[in-house]
């Protein structure tokens, strides 16, 4: 069964270090990026409330 995650998803987040190219979740495989939280595409620069920081 699928269930859909809520979470604040932001597009064009201003503040660099904590876009989606910096999360934990985020993966870039074949040029397509995409969260594996949420599992679905996303841009680099987006962000939302599941950010985790790779650092």
């Amino acid at each position: 069964m699928s269930h859909e995650i809520e979470s604040e998803f932001t597009l064009s987040w201003g503040n660099e270090a904590t876009q989606c190219h910096r999360c934990t979740s985020y993966r870039d495989e074949d040029g397509r990026t995409y969260c594996t939280e949420g599992n679905f595409e996303v841009p680099p620069d987006a962000h939302c409330d599941f950010f985790q920081s790779i650092d």
